[in-house]
């Protein structure tokens, strides 16, 4: 026949217990089931306060969050401000650059024996000792040689100046040789350099806003 399992008996535990001399030693809880109207203003006192506290904190914490999200609204904001503002950047640089291209042609247009006149001034002691410049441009004028001569003159050069025509020059451009040197001035090349110089200073600009966002964040 199967065996029943033993029945657990629950221990009997005395409410109080009294040690030597009648000193309590320990003592069970007992659910209070009246309270005096103090006991009860101090209990809805206490109840209260909890309440503001959590009420207080629920604010506390929808604050933070409103603050978090303003504060990434704003981030975000202020990227695509630096963006616009690097696209304006670029669009005024190029504008520059386009009315910068204009003036200089008008001005070969009129002066065409500046740029030549000017690098001869300054060679000054490069060019004083040796016997012969050669300079290549697109088809020399009278007005460019006649400048040119008077210009090396003017730098202490008392040698021959020969002039030799270039017609894969663009206009402007020109090209001095001697025996110890070369010098040279081409406005496309010019241009470009400037384009490309202005064009990286922007976009490591535009780097350093992006770090410094990122880092901020």
């Amino acid at each position: 026949m199967p065996t029943s399992a033993p029945i657990q008996h629950k221990k009997f535990e005395f409410g109080t217990v009294f040690g030597d001399g009648g000193r309590v030693l320990a003592e069970q809880q007992r659910e209070k089931k009246a309270y005096t109207p103090d006991e009860v203003e101090a209990i809805r006192a206490q109840a209260y306060a909890d309440g503001e506290t959590s009420a207080q904190a629920r604010a506390q914490m929808a604050q933070a969050a409103a603050i978090q999200a303003l504060a990434d609204a704003a981030h975000q904001g202020l990227g695509t401000i630096n963006d616009s503002v690097n696209h304006y950047k670029r669009a005024c640089v190029d504008l520059a650059l386009i009315c910068a291209q204009k003036i200089a042609a008008e001005s070969l247009a009129h002066f065409p024996q500046a740029p030549v006149v000017a690098t001869l001034e300054a060679l000054g002691q490069e060019i004083e000792t040796t016997a012969r410049l050669v300079v290549h441009a697109n088809n020399p004028s009278e007005e460019l040689k006649a400048a040119a001569m008077e210009a090396g003159a003017y730098a202490g050069f008392a040698g021959q100046i020969q002039f030799r025509d270039k017609p894969s020059f663009p206009k402007g451009a020109f090209e001095i040789l001697w025996s110890d040197g070369r010098a040279e001035f081409n406005p496309q090349q010019v241009v470009e350099a400037l384009e490309k110089a202005l064009h990286e200073a922007l976009d490591a600009d535009a780097y350093h806003q992006s770090r410094a966002r990122h880092d901020g964040h």
